[in-house]
């Protein structure tokens, strides 16, 4: 009883009387009646507290359960069926349910070219004694580099790739024992506007453009090669190029005429006896155009432009789509039908399926029945009675939550739409006649025990024969099934005049004013038994004092009858 504030020494004087332990029993008693009947009613609305805080979080997580059901998104989920291998596909919610045909006549590609081979990537490309410029081009953009005097192959792809045009160079080692290492140029996007373009004649020759156009055939190099003044044009990456030609020049005349006007541009040629042909060559890749004027060279006609050094050339895609020729600049096509993503794999036809997602749509039925069970099995559980043991849930007597269950199932069990069915008479002509669907209609009941089952072969047969009036009783309205049940749930959690959150403050006011009434009860017998203790400590004092006396007159008596 330190805390009474007492002498130690309290009962000394009362034979043990007015102690410590007399004080102690009068407390409990007194906290028995007065602080312990609060106490249990404090224990019991904290007890409620935390029930009801795992009610609303298992409320909450039902609600975001169906939540796509309410908002119809989970009618409108889409699964592209693919049939065939040359294109994939994905779609996104909302696309019509629709049949897609894909006939791929070519994939789109990317622009490849790869130079002669050299001994070593350190290989010099200039060794001119000047610094030389080349254009590189991508697309639309271009750019001029200056080659060092000296520099190395392993140089110009690390200038090509630090000029960020769109192309990426790369140094292979192809393996050969004869100058294996070859400077590979690659475009970053398909499409054929994506072509790489070139100008490298100021260099050493890369060989990128192997191919040698060949004019026709001619008897000798004494032939003419027109029979009237004309131009002869090469165009080269939009950089056009000429010289004019008189009427009558020969074969060996012409041949030295693109020699001395257009070695400059990196392009020369020379008469092959052998074959009787002009044979021209050009350093340089690209948009390359030749305009003849009236010669009879040929060289259109004469040449097969196949380059052995283009490794790819850039292409767009070709497909047949629904029975329409489609080009598009890459493998993957998105803008066909808003939602829908195809990659192109291979030539070859496909059909895409678009229906939909029934699988999808039965989990999320299944994940909302099994949603909606727990919750009903945890509002079971605090409100069960036991009549044999008496054992009763926290909320037992609490209406506003034994009866969630109930308007659950109401909810969803009250929900009707209309629909009709074709029937004969007894004369067997057809007749409409009217019905009404309600949840057992599309697989839902209710057992004994308050759960809900679900028949999902009843309700995919609704599904696949009755899609509208499916999404229509479960969201597509507000007076839907689903509808009712969110706007339900929604009143138990959401706001703060909500079933919940108003049980949770009542609660909270009951916690403040229990504890209240405890700390005010403590208070006042902390007071009442301080005051005693003084008091006892007092008539202790009395008493052994007037035991003292008592002592010294018996000790005076004793001595008078002595003598």
């Amino acid at each position: 009883m330190a805390d009474l504030g007492a002498l130690s020494s309290l009962g000394a004087g009362s034979g043990g009387v007015l102690s410590y332990d007399v004080i102690d029993k009068l407390k409990n008693a007194d906290k028995s009646m007065m602080v312990d009947p609060f106490k249990r009613r404090l224990s019991d609305v904290q007890e409620k507290e935390n029930a009801l805080s795992d009610l609303t979080t298992q409320v909450s997580l039902f609600k975001t359960g169906f939540a796509d059901f309410k908002d119809g998104e989970i009618f409108q989920k889409r699964l592209a069926d693919v049939s065939g291998s040359s294109v994939s596909a994905s779609v996104t919610s909302g696309v019509s349910v629709q049949t897609v045909t894909m006939d791929v006549k070519q994939l789109a590609q990317n622009d490849i070219y790869q130079s002669k081979g050299y001994d070593k990537e350190d290989s010099k490309i200039n060794d001119t004694g000047d610094d030389q410029t080349i254009t590189i081009g991508y697309g639309d953009n271009s750019k001029d580099l200056t080659i060092k005097d000296g520099a190395t192959l392993s140089d110009l792809k690390d200038q090509i790739n630090d000029a960020d045009i769109g192309i990426t160079a790369s140094i292979i080692d192809t393996g050969s024992d004869d100058n294996p290492y070859k400077l590979v140029l690659k475009g970053n996007e398909t499409g054929k506007d994506n072509t790489i373009k070139l100008d490298y004649h100021n260099i050493d020759d890369l060989n990128l453009n192997d191919i040698a156009y060949k004019s026709k055939k001619y008897d000798a190099d004494t032939d003419s090669v027109t029979d009237s003044d004309t131009t002869f044009k090469i165009t080269i990456n939009g950089d056009e190029h000429s010289f004019d030609v008189d009427a009558d020049t020969s074969v060996k005349d012409f041949v030295d005429q693109i020699n001395n006007n257009l070695n400059d541009y990196g392009i020369s040629a020379k008469y092959n006896d052998d074959t009787g042909k002009i044979e021209m060559d050009m350093d340089a890749v690209g948009d390359i155009s030749i305009d003849e004027g009236d010669l009879n060279t040929d060289f259109n006609g004469n040449t097969d432009l196949s380059n052995d050094n283009r490794v790819q050339k850039a292409q767009n895609s070709e497909f047949k789509y629904n029975g329409v020729d489609v080009e598009r600049d890459s493998n993957k096509i998105d803008d066909l039908i808003v939602g829908l993503k195809m990659d192109i794999n291979s030539t070859g036809a496909s059909t895409i399926n678009i229906k939909q997602d029934t699988k999808k749509i039965d989990e999320e039925m299944q994940n909302f029945v099994s949603g909606y069970n727990s919750l009903v099995s945890k509002i079971q559980d605090l409100t069960k009675f036991d009549p044999d043991t008496k054992n009763s849930g926290v909320f037992q007597n609490e209406s506003s939550i034994k009866h969630i269950t109930s308007d659950l199932s109401n909810m969803l069990f009250s929900s009707f739409i209309g629909d009709s069915v074709t029937k004969k008479d007894k004369n067997g002509e057809e007749y409409e006649q009217k019905i009404t669907l309600n949840a057992s209609d599309f697989g839902f009941s209710m057992n004994r025990s308050g759960f809900l089952d679900f028949d999902s072969k009843k309700f995919d047969d609704m599904l696949k024969n009755k899609p509208e009036k499916t999404d229509e009783f479960f969201s597509k309205n507000d007076d839907s099934a689903f509808s009712k049940v969110f706007d339900y749930v929604n009143s138990l959690t959401k706001g703060s005049n909500s079933t919940l959150e108003l049980l949770s403050n009542q609660y909270n006011r009951e916690e403040k004013s229990f504890q209240k009434m405890i700390d005010d009860s403590q208070a006042r017998i902390n007071s009442r038994y301080q005051t005693m203790a003084q008091q006892f400590a007092s008539y202790d004092t009395m008493i052994q004092g007037y035991t003292v006396q008592e002592q010294s007159v018996q000790q005076a008596i004793d001595a008078l009858s002595n003598n």
